[in-house]
């Protein structure tokens, strides 16, 4: 179990990630225990953020979102987050087990029911903000790629 004290942590934007054609926009959340120093290879995300993608897809996937590696102080999570229908997320968390094997061990959260923690909710803050700025609050109401473009382009930096 987690200690009830909260330390801020560091997040970066580390730009945008095709995954099995979803766009992702791609950050790191990391504990003072650790550092940025193993950060992995696209290659390497592509792999950890696949598995939560969203299953079934659906029509109204717009196949856009984010994806946060979060090294906390127990481990290494990820959470694959899409945007769906005009204004809804849709999410996939998993605990991973040494990122650096060729096929790490990922163990989904789904049977915990937990949504997030508290410091990747003000990445999720963040990006709903930027979901509505640069596509709800924007004319022609169709998704083009320039819109995605405008949604994909500017990421979270600092701490939370």
């Amino acid at each position: 179990m987690n200690p009830l004290v909260y330390k801020s942590r560091v997040v970066n934007f580390h730009g945008t990630v095709d995954v099995e054609g979803y766009k992702l926009k791609i950050y790191s959340l990391v504990s003072k225990q650790f550092d940025n120093s193993s950060f992995p290879s696209k290659e390497k995300i592509k792999q950890l953020l696949a598995p939560g993608l969203p299953n079934p897809e659906l029509d109204t996937d717009h196949k856009v979102g984010f994806g946060i590696l979060h090294w906390a102080n127990d481990g290494l999570y990820t959470l694959t987050n899409t945007w769906y229908d005009a204004n809804m997320l849709r999410m996939k968390a998993f605990k991973v087990n040494d990122f650096r094997l060729e096929g790490p061990e990922m163990i989904s959260l789904d049977h915990l029911n937990v949504i997030t923690c508290v410091w990747e909710l003000e990445i999720s803050k963040y990006e709903r903000d930027a979901w509505v700025r640069s596509v709800l609050e924007k004319e022609p109401k169709v998704l083009t790629d320039e819109i995605i473009n405008d949604y994909t382009k500017y990421g979270y930096q600092g701490y939370v």
